[in-house]
Formats: C-alpha cells, structure tokens, sequence
C-alpha cells in the first residue's frame, strides 16, 4: 500500500508592522491669524493681525499598541501682521514668531496617525510707526501662554511623513510701553490680549527607535 507523505507547511513570513517610535525632525509652513482686543484708557477695541509663517519642529514618538505618546516642540518665525494709517503714516503691529513646547497623544491605524496636543506658546508683539512728519514709536511687548492642537499624520515612504494641523494659542493680555520720538506722543494705556489660529503642513523624518 502507498505510504502517506506528509508535507511542511508552507512559511509565511509575518508582515512588518509600521511602528512610530522614535525621535523625528522636520520643518512646517502655514499661515496665522491672532485677534488682539485692547481695554484701556478710552474704551476697548480689537484688530486681526494675518499673516504666513514657517519653522521647524523636533520630536519623540512612543507606540503603545495603537496608541501613541509623545512631545514635540516648534517654532516658527513669523510675519502675522496689522497695518493701519497713522496720521500721514503707518502704524504696525507684527508677531514675528511663535514657539510651542507640548505634549501629544495620537492614536495609529499603521501608518495614519490622529492626534492631539497640549502644552506651552510662546510669541512677541513688535510695535512700529511714523506719522509720515518725522514723528515715530515702537514698542516689544514678550507674550508666554498656552496652546490646544490637533491634526493627522502620514507616514508616506519610509521614514517619511506628513502632517496637517491646526493650532490654538491663548495668550493673557500685556500693556506694551512705547517709546516716541520726533514729537510724536502716545496718550493712555492699553491692556491687550492676544488669541491666534495657526494652519500648517509639515514634513518629518523619523530615526530608527532606540
């Protein structure tokens, strides 16, 4: 009678599972708007100051199942900005960067990842104008306040990415002091608080874990 044979069966090689851990670098561009309202000496008033931006970002990623931790920080150099006549002149008043330092928490389906974060902003007021009659002012005023985000992130070709997100930043209110010349003077004072919206696109690269 025939003998059976008896065949392996046939290996399968498992199938890489796409991980995102680890460290990762990469630049972002976008544009901001930051709504300023002033409460002072003669009633309060608000303005929107618009503008792109453009920076980089540095990072830690660690996957726990599908879900993944981290912290990030960024910081973009800015030219959100408002203009309005000034007498014969212009008055401006500019954000010239923003800085972020936070923590997210995504979650993964393989190489799509959702994500959320939260942590500290940084930004600056920079004040300037003429009155078209040799009269000038300027002022600086530092801003430090907090910040919401989220976005979505694909891991495109290697260890390559990209993202999109939106970002919310709330900053308490100042009282810029200003510094005049050529006769021009500036009567009262302001306490003005700053809100800014960010939209930005980014690329990242990520370092094999360790």
């Amino acid at each position: 009678m025939p003998r059976p044979v008896y065949k392996a069966p046939p290996y399968l090689a498992p199938e890489p599972v796409f991980s995102w851990t680890g460290f990762y670098v990469g630049a972002h561009a976008g544009y901001g708007w930051s709504r300023l309202t002033g409460t002072g000496t003669f009633g309060s008033d608000s303005i929107t100051a618009k503008g792109w931006l453009g920076g980089g970002q540095l990072g830690y990623n660690y996957q726990i199942g599908r879900f993944v931790v981290g912290v990030e920080g960024e910081y973009s150099w800015a030219n959100v900005k408002y203009d309005t006549p000034l007498f014969a002149g212009t008055l401006t008043l500019k954000n010239d960067y923003f800085a972020t330092a936070a923590a997210r928490l995504g979650y993964a389906f393989d190489r799509f990842l959702v994500y959320g974060k939260v942590g500290g902003a940084w930004s600056r007021d920079k004040w300037s104008g003429n009155d078209g009659l040799g009269g000038s002012l300027s002022a600086t005023s530092n801003r430090s306040g907090w910040m919401l985000g989220a976005g979505v992130e694909y891991a495109f070709l290697g260890n390559w990415s990209a993202k999109l997100e939106y970002d919310y930043l709330m900053f308490p209110s100042v009282t810029p002091t200003f510094a005049t010349a050529g006769g021009l003077t500036v009567v009262g004072t302001s306490s003005i608080k700053a809100n800014t919206q960010i939209l930005k696109a980014g690329l990242n690269y990520r370092f094999t874990a360790f």
